[in-house]
């Protein structure tokens, strides 16, 4: 307990976030989780298993591998293999690859091959569907006709996504640094403790995995989550990484096949696994620590890692130079010039030149890149332990030996021993760290958080430490704000979890936020509606925007508009939305002017989010500005204030946190100054709790907004960089056809946007080489150095920087952290993000530089203690920091489909001249087993780019998502549609068993998937007239089903046939039911909680629909045009017409339409074709049209189709 009170008494001592912000214990991440599709992707998982294993022994597994060049056999993991019911897949049991081929390969029994559940979607080969397609053009096409149709069907199928077939999800579990070292130098004994305690915390977290996060999916668009009976896994232990490092690491596939509680076998839920995998990740390191602890006797201690790397926990004792031998390719590249060098010396009898030195320091670069070598443990602990040893100056094993000796074994923690109140205090502590990076939240994000908070404590056991984390999460609940509303259905019992929960809604689905958030933006949107803020005089603004400046430029129409919105609206907060491009820096120029005419010199403020940002705009307007950090800082201090009739222009206003925005702007309202937001929503956003910028735009809806782009020279590329603003997928052909799109590996694709970007250096140009990670930043630095050393551009010597590479005289470097205390004789100080050029490198380690883009720059000497933690080369760069820069080219690096869109964008609009995307298609990423089934090409992964939204919602704009998709239609009618067929089923079923079916038969049909369609079928049937008994027994009259190869499949297509081409009677008790105009009702003998669900489930559904009929009365939206002319209210014409507007609107909302048109484009989907006839039928007879035979024609041939 007294570890727990100093922690709570003194949070001075936790870690800080480099990020910015406090956020104690925060930990590497050591599992990560891809997804696996089916396919040959398993065989790889067995690439490197030692030939000849039949079995392991888990207790030795470390040691009994020396000799042998691989890694061990997988083995079987999770409490699911129970219902496979065979005894040789038992946890811990050896998986074969014709074990792996069945599960993994094609989702079957790993030992019978029988199917479990669905089997595998097998996507068409494209002649196949162009033929299929063909085939139904119409045969009134003449031939030019149908060429032209059938060219652009095989136009179409060729850019068709091939749909990804999931066959699992692979978790890779690594152990922090420092425990990998101490293992690979410790002695056989210890290595296979340390390998014990890695493989059981795994099993712990598979073990909480299957207790709260896996489940699977069933009913109408799987709408209803179920609860399974654990996983069915496979794990591979590693023993190293690409490099040839130590990294224990073990891969568990979770298979993407799991059994539901009515024993029928289904397919994963991979929402909820991708949600928790950080907790898991952070769950993982603290069992582990808790296990190593208990075992050895290890401390454990917080290490930074640098300003762009999370602080991680380590084992107290390895130090950082002996992790940091083990943790780069830098290592091996020094070894192989070293060898180059030698041989070099050998030939020549000479030691080379620097220049030569150089070429083979490249040289060794490639061939040094990490190609995957498959190498005996006791060949790797041998190379392992005499790196250890020369960094160690003593043997390495002894010294790991002494190391353990030397713990402390400090005290272990049972849950018990932990007060509440102090669980209560962290889970409030958890909920105010949460919200300082997030304006919302869930469970999983509160658990990882709680996790953290609590790596410092050791525990008993696992038991222990869950419980504690149990009671955090569940104060930090009871602190947290909940924005997601409740369930409007009381659902059946059949619908309903253990605990009392609605399988309605997902577990752990609950989304969280605080009132100080919500406060804060409340503030925010009452600030910009209020009205009391000082003002310009619309004659003195039009004075100033009708006169060109002082560079000649005269403002556009938009630009001029935009100003005299702000300058005379009186509000407090004002807006200035502008896309990449669109001059906003030229209009808060006149903005300016006119503000200074009316409220003084001087009475114009700029703001930003870091000091580069700010100097920038003071640049550009001519103002005073700092960053909001510093300026809150020194008004918290009571040093700046603003005063009124001041004018505040925040600069990049997305990337400003919504706290840090609503303290400056009520200081403003306090003290009648206005302030002026400057930024577009479509690009980055704040680190911190964000979404604000994006929320008073849209609340504004009347915001000033540029969209004339003037940075590019070439007409089309204004316009596709709008698109690509806004995601719009057909771009990407626009850029490809230009030829701003290349493809291709990774290795060739790096070597494309350097050479491109080198030469445009070259050629004079300003250019900017964006990439998407750090390590590719670095790698293409090294490589910028080394060319212009080559060239005589700098100096082969230099002083080392943060991240292991040099800088000398002639390099371009950039600062990386804020120092006034660094100055210019000019006044200009030390900012993060500034370019310098290195003017002298001096042998205590300092620099010094003046600014790379200023023509009569002044020096400044950066201390060496800076340059060693603060100072990087500068010749690439992330999208982060390129965002706000302007050139002439810009070469953006691609990696992968994770890249945002936000960081799309910005990296794609910093080029006058052009842009170019370099896109790796090789997946290098990715380990060989992760790959996807069937090369992926740029242009499939762009379009995974721009559908990857990664800016914030505000906390108000997700309490509107949360209450539109959880009130929807399309959530009400899938839960109409699944309770109607578990309501039904029964009643069906005893309808088979009255035809004098065979029992197996009948069996066969009811445990079958299919059974549930043949129950929607009859179902929808029975809503347009037909009676089931009926078609039931006219299809089994139609002849024998028993003898078929599928007698439930031959059934259904029976009975929709039946349907289809049968007129239904036209008695009362079988007149045609619809909810909303559309939507079949289901009547018939049925439990009474189930009747009672679908008769609210109705009800709701018919409110949606008026509710919705009415807000499009009030917007009146451009696709109510396809309606007519609205008729005058309480006529006959007026109620006919309303209700055509409420069908039309259950169907918008049923299928998410968003388009313009009525009723939206087409769908090949089933469903969604016969409830989009009905409704078409539907409006067709009301607009006095008249009808083919019997609107429910138009059902039928919908239900056969």
């Amino acid at each position: 307990m007294g570890l727990l009170v100093h922690l709570l008494r003194h949070p001075e001592q936790r870690s800080r976030c480099t990020s910015g912000g406090w956020l104690p214990y925060l930990s590497c991440v050591t599992v990560s989780m891809r997804v696996l599709s089916a396919g040959e992707g398993y065989r790889y998982l067995l690439k490197s298993i030692a030939a000849g294993d039949t079995g392991r022994d888990l207790a030795t597994l470390l040691t009994r591998y020396y000799s042998a060049a691989g890694t061990p056999p997988g083995f079987w993991v999770g409490n699911g293999l129970a219902g496979l019911e065979d005894p040789v897949l038992a946890e811990g049991g050896v998986v074969t690859e014709d074990q792996l081929r069945h599960l993994l390969g094609r989702g079957e029994h790993p030992v019978t091959g029988e199917q479990l559940g669905r089997a595998y979607f097998a996507f068409k080969p494209l002649r196949e569907r162009v033929k299929i397609r063909t085939a139904k053009l119409s045969e009134a096409l003449n031939a030019d006709q149908r060429e032209a149709a059938v060219e652009q069907i095989v136009a179409e199928e060729k850019q068709r996504k091939r749909p990804r077939t999931v066959a699992g999800f692979d978790y890779t579990f690594s152990v922090p640094k420092s425990v990998s070292v101490l293992w690979a130098v410790s002695d056989g004994g210890t290595q296979a403790l340390i390998g014990q305690a890695h493989h059981a915390a795994i099993r712990e977290v598979i073990d909480l995995l299957e207790r709260d996060v896996a489940a699977t999916r069933t009913g109408a668009n799987g709408v209803a989550q179920v609860d399974v009976r654990g996983v069915i896994a496979t794990a591979f232990d590693h023993f190293d990484s690409r490099a040839g490092d130590p990294q224990l690491h073990t891969h568990v596939v979770i298979a993407n096949r799991v059994q539901a509680a009515d024993g029928k076998w289904r397919t994963v839920d991979g929402r909820p696994l991708h949600a928790a995998v950080v907790a898991l990740s952070e769950h993982y390191n603290a069992v582990l620590a808790d296990h190593l602890t208990r075992v050895l006797g290890v401390e454990w201690e917080v290490r930074a890692r640098g300003r762009d790397r999370n602080p991680a926990w380590e084992i107290t004792g390895v130090s950082d130079d002996l992790i940091g031998e083990f943790s780069s390719r830098t290592a091996a590249i020094e070894t192989e010039k070293q060898r180059l060098i030698e041989e070099y010396i050998a030939r020549h009898g000479k030691h080379p030149s620097d220049t030569t030195i150089i070429r083979l320091r490249q040289q060794a670069t490639l061939a040094t890149r990490p190609e995957k070598e498959v190498r005996s443990l006791a060949d790797l602990t041998t190379e392992w332990r005499d790196r250890a040893t020369q960094v160690l100056g003593e043997d390495c094993t002894t010294w790991a030996m002494t190391l353990i000796q030397s713990g402390t074994h400090i005290g272990v923690l049972r849950a018990d021993d932990l007060p509440l109140e102090q669980l209560g205090q962290i889970g409030e502590a958890v909920v105010a760290q949460v919200g300082v990076k997030r304006s919302a939240w869930r469970r999983w994000n509160l658990y990882a958080e709680a996790s953290r908070q609590t790596m410092g404590l050791r525990f008993a056991s696992t038991n222990d430490r869950e419980a504690v984390i149990g009671m955090i999460v569940h104060a930090a609940e009871q602190a947290s704000l909940t924005l997601t509303p409740p369930e409007l259905l009381n659902p059946p019992a059949e619908f309903t979890r253990e605990d009392g929960s609605s399988m309605f809604r997902p577990k752990h689905h609950t989304i969280y936020s605080s009132t100080r958030i919500l406060d804060a933006e409340d503030t925010l949107l009452e600030l910009s509606r209020t009205t009391t803020a000082p003002t310009v005089p619309l004659r003195t603004v039009g004075g100033v925007v009708a006169r060109p400046d002082d560079r000649g430029i005269t403002l556009s129409v938009e630009q001029q508009t935009a100003v005299e919105k702000i300058a005379v609206s009186g509000r407090t907060i004002d807006l200035l939305v502008g896309p990449a491009g669109t001059g906003k820096t030229t209009t808060l120029g006149a903005l300016r002017r006119a503000w200074e005419k009316t409220h003084g010199a001087q009475s114009v403020i700029g703001l930003a989010p870091s000091a580069a940002a700010a100097e920038v705009l003071a640049e550009d307007l001519g103002i005073e500005t700092d960053n909001t950090a510093k300026w809150l800082h020194e008004h918290d201090h009571g040093r700046w204030n603003l005063t009124a009739g001041q004018l505040v222009i925040i600069d990049e206003s997305s990337l400003v946190g919504t706290l840090a925005l609503e303290r400056i702007t009520t200081h403003a309202s306090e003290v009648g100054a206005k302030v002026v937001l400057v930024g577009d929503w479509a690009q980055l956003t704040a680190v911190d709790a964000g979404g604000a910028f994006g929320l008073l735009t849209r609340d504004r809806g009347d915001a000033p907004e540029l969209a004339d782009v003037r940075r590019f020279h070439a007409d089309w590329e204004k316009r596709a960089s709008l698109q690509l603003r806004l995601g719009k997928t057909d771009v990407i052909d626009t850029y490809d056809d230009e030829g701003r799109i290349v493809g291709g590996d990774y290795e060739d694709i790096l070597e494309a946007a350097y050479r491109s970007w080198y030469t445009d250096i070259a050629d004079g140009k300003t250019s900017l080489l964006i990439a998407e990670t750090n390590e590719t930043v670095t790698e293409l630095n090294t490589r910028a150095r080394d060319d212009r050393i080559l060239e005589g551009h700098v100096t082969p010597h230099g002083n080392t920087l943060r991240d292991g590479t040099q800088a000398g005289t002639g390099d371009i470097i950039i600062t990386r952290k804020n120092d006034r205390r660094l100055s210019t004789v000019s006044g200009s100080w030390v900012k993060n993000g500034d370019r310098w050029r290195v003017t002298a490198h001096h042998d205590d380690g300092s620099l010094t530089v003046a600014r790379a883009d200023a023509r009569n720059a002044t020096r400044v000497l950066l201390p060496a203690a800076y340059v060693a933690e603060h100072v990087d080369l500068g010749y690439a760069v992330t999208a982060h920091r390129a965002q706000g820069s302007t050139v002439d080219t810009a070469h953006a690096i691609v990696h992968s489909s994770s890249m945002t869109r936000e960081n799309f964008y910005v990296a794609m609009t910093r080029g006058r001249a052009s842009n170019t995307a370099y896109v790796a298609t090789d997946e290098a990423h990715l380990e060989e087993h992760q790959l996807s089934d069937g090369e992926p090409t740029a242009h499939s992964i762009l379009y995974g780019v721009l559908q990857h939204e990664g800016a914030e919602k505000s906390a108000h704009e997700t309490i509107e998502a949360e209450h539109q998709a959880w009130a929807s239609i399309a959530h009400l009618a899938d839960q109409y549609e699944t309770i109607a067929q578990a309501a039904q089923a029964e009643h069906i079923t005893e309808l088979l068993e009255n035809t004098g079916l065979e029992s197996d038969v009948l069996a066969q049909i009811t445990d079958s998937e299919t059974f549930g369609s043949i129950v929607t079928t009859l179902r929808r049937a029975e809503a347009t007239g037909h009676q089931p008994e009926r078609l039931i027994t006219r299809a089994l009259k139609a002849g024998p089903i028993a003898s078929a190869d599928d007698p439930v499949s031959l059934l259904r297509h029976r009975i929709q046939q039946l349907a289809t081409r049968t007129t239904p009677g036209r008695r009362i008790s079988q007149r045609r039911r619809f909810i909303a105009g559309f939507i079949p009702e289901a009547t018939g003998p049925m439990p009474a909680d189930m009747r009672r669900a679908l008769d609210e489930l109705h009800k709701h559904i018919e409110d949606r629909a008026e509710v919705l009929a009415d807000e499009a009365i009030n917007t009146r939206p451009a696709w109510m045009n396809g309606l007519g002319s609205i008729p005058q209210k309480g006529t006959d014409a007026w109620e006919k017409w309303k209700m055509r507007l409420r069908v039309v609107v259950a169907y918008r909302d049923r299928y998410r339409v968003d388009a313009d048109t009525l009723l939206g484009s087409r769908s090949d989907d089933t469903q969604h074709r016969l409830d989009r006839e009905r409704v078409e039928a539907l409006l067709s007879a009301g607009a006095g049209n008249v009808p083919p035979p019997g609107a429910a024609a138009v059902s039928r041939e919908g239900l056969q189709r």
